[in-house]
């Protein structure tokens, strides 16, 4: 598939992630802080879809002067909906605050929510570290049967929820249950503390899914 972006600062780490267990296309970045971005909203267990640069928009000023601004992602979440994100370092937001503030409010506007999420968010207590663990787990390769049985385990013996010691000890492997979370089958609360205590349920949420994305990224 071919590369989207084609200016590039050779200040900014660029790369593109391929998480294949979860998307049918690649995730491309511009800063190591964006990778962070895309891997922690990878874990949300509402996210769908994460498409960068998806859109630019003509932004006029109280002057009159019209620039051009591109939002980082476009996030889609389960329930359909959509938002707009920008991953920015909070010591630049002083020196971009206008911008974004015009561009929140024309995207209010058209009905389209709008987020300015910062390393404070990303980085909070290990948050992306973790996510960064748990695509590690995304990546190993089960037997579909066994994920299977894992699943219909959880949902007709525990009632779709319980903590993961518990599964494990049923006998279902622990990787296979974070493998499984990576992929949305289940789903754990914000925090995303990966061990043996935590809670997992059957992902089948249907709505609040930008609610439940802004918990997970620790914004009110």
């Amino acid at each position: 598939m071919s590369r989207l972006v084609v200016t590039r600062n050779p200040h900014r780490e660029v790369g593109v992630l391929n998480p294949g267990w979860l998307l049918d296309h690649p995730v491309e970045h511009e800063s190591h802080l964006e990778k962070n971005f895309v891997m922690v909203a990878l874990a949300c267990p509402v996210v769908k879809d994460i498409v960068h640069q998806p859109v630019t928009l003509d932004l006029i000023y109280p002057d009159g002067e019209i620039s051009k601004y591109t939002p980082d992602f476009r996030i889609t979440f389960t329930d359909g909906s959509q938002i707009l994100v920008e991953v920015k370092p909070e010591v630049f937001l002083p020196k971009h605050q206008e911008k974004l503030e015009l561009a929140q409010k024309q995207l209010a506007r058209e009905s389209v929510p709008f987020l300015v999420v910062t390393e404070k968010h990303i980085n909070a207590n290990g948050l992306s570290a973790r996510a960064i663990l748990l695509m590690r787990y995304a990546r190993l390769t089960f037997d579909e049967a066994s994920a299977l049985e894992g699943k219909r385990y959880l949902e007709n013996e525990l009632n779709g929820d319980a903590k993961v010691y518990e599964l494990v000890s049923k006998g279902v492997s622990e990787s296979l249950i974070w493998n499984m979370v990576a992929r949305h089958e289940l789903k754990i609360p914000a925090g995303l503390n990966i061990n043996a205590n935590e809670r997992v349920k059957v992902n089948n949420q249907e709505g609040g899914c930008h609610d439940f994305f802004c918990t997970w990224f620790g914004i009110a």
